[in-house]
């Protein structure tokens, strides 16, 4: 990503999303969030008797919320680091992009629960939201890693970095500011804006791991993968905006290898069948793989136009998703990496956040606000089903037996933690599916 020069404190202007179009229509949002302050979920019942899933009350504002999605489509501004280039390359890019059939009904919605808030620092950073079972989510809020159990509706602290109490987990680090999250198995990892790397493993008080990967001014831990090898162990990947991949062992936190590139490196992920295979995306349009054991690039994946924040592994290996800020998606089948085999297109802005469903039937798409869009691998990418709601989108996740689909939206009012759940065989049997 660019040099941190931003407030971290507040969005890009191009990035902000403001559920109302002036003060007037703000005081009714708020009066009737204090109305209704202990009503803190909405079910698919409460939805199917017409109430927004959101609960955002549409009725009592001065608009509709056709008229208002309209606004936000028309005045919404996606942020990109090569204005130009990617000017240049809009018709190509129009004519490249997978004509798409949406309506699928892939996951349908269950629950938003209100108390689960998702706070965002980085707007281009959005892999903040983790599920490690069906029922178990984990999230930043406030400087502050948490976990939220839907069966019991509890939210825990899992890891305080704020630095500013007795109870901070990595009092040596001072605050850290999460940049972004990764939790595997029983460890739960957090990376921040100066390099930080803490580390907790559940079944433990202390953390295992608190330190920062990097000395340079701007080093932000950009993305964070936990990952085992077939040799077995466990191993901790980073990618910095120093312009290095790190690779370390779990059992003791050293560096494994490193891997330096010609500019920042906003995500890298291992391939699930070639555990000596990494995707890194960048600041740079052409994604690289490379060999992880002997850093010699295998093979550079040309056809973005502006620089990426996401990419993904399909469970067999053999298809990878990249995102970028041209407002694409392209998935390239590695055994033929001259061509992009697909290209995905959003609604209006970068594409921040990719996940494939632990089965492989579905990839997940989550643009930095209003939109997410999960698509049919199985089906060529041609259906999808397109979420449609309003807020900055924290991050996006499948459970691990691809039962469940959760949304994170940070909003000042609306913030929450959106659940869908999985239709059975016969009801993706009647739409074309399974």
């Amino acid at each position: 990503m660019a040099e941190q020069d931003v407030d971290i404190a507040a969005f890009s202007d191009d990035e902000v999303v403001d559920l109302t179009v002036d003060d007037e229509d703000w005081d009714d949002i708020e009066d009737f969030s204090d109305l209704e302050q202990d009503l803190e979920e909405t079910t698919a019942e409460d939805s199917r008797r017409g109430k927004d899933m959101q609960g955002i009350p549409w009725d009592r504002m001065q608009f509709s919320r056709e008229h208002y999605r309209d606004t936000r489509l028309e005045d919404y501004r996606n942020y990109l680091n090569l204005k130009d280039e990617v000017d240049a390359h809009q018709e190509e890019l129009v004519q490249e992009c997978l004509s798409t059939q949406k309506g699928g009904k892939f996951f349908h919605f269950y629950r938003n629960s209100r108390s689960v808030k998702s706070t965002i620092v980085h707007f281009q950073l959005r892999n903040l939201l983790w599920a490690t079972s069906k029922h178990d989510l984990y999230f930043m809020h406030d400087h502050c890693v948490k976990h939220w159990n839907s069966l019991t509706r509890q939210t825990t602290e899992v890891m305080d970095l704020s630095g500013g109490s007795s109870r901070s987990f990595a009092p040596g680090l001072g605050r850290v500011v999460v940049s972004t999250l990764c939790v595997q198995d029983n460890l739960v990892a957090a990376g921040g804006f100066n390099g930080d790397l803490v580390i907790r493993n559940t079944s433990q008080q202390e953390p295992v791991c608190s330190m920062r990967v990097t000395t340079n001014d701007n080093g932000i831990t950009n993305a964070i993968e936990i990952f085992h090898p077939r040799t077995g162990g466990t191993r901790i990947m980073t990618a910095n905006n120093d312009q290095m991949v790190r690779l370390y062992d779990a059992a003791h936190f050293q560096v494994i290898s490193g891997l330096h590139y010609d500019w920042a490196v906003n995500f890298a992920a291992v391939c699930p069948s070639n555990d000596s295979l990494v995707a890194v995306v960048g600041d740079d349009p052409v994604a690289q793989l490379t060999d992880l054991k002997t850093g010699k690039p295998a093979a550079a994946l040309k056809g973005h136009f502006d620089y990426s924040f996401a990419a993904a592994w399909h469970p067999d290996g053999n298809l990878l998703a990249t995102g970028n800020q041209d407002t694409t998606t392209r998935i390239w089948d590695i055994r033929q990496p001259g061509k992009s085999l697909a290209v995905l297109s959003g609604r209006m802005g970068a594409i921040r956040s990719l996940r494939f469903s632990s089965d492989g039937r579905f990839l997940a798409m989550a643009e930095p606000a209003d939109f997410v869009h999960v698509f049919d691998v199985k089906g060529g990418f041609h259906r999808s089903q397109e979420i449609d709601m309003f807020g900055e989108i924290s991050g996006v996740c499948f459970s691990p037996q691809a039962d469940k689909f959760f949304v994170g939206i940070a909003d000042a009012t609306y913030s929450s933690l959106l659940q869908f759940n999985r239709h059975e065989h016969q009801s993706l049997q009647q739409h074309g599916g399974l």
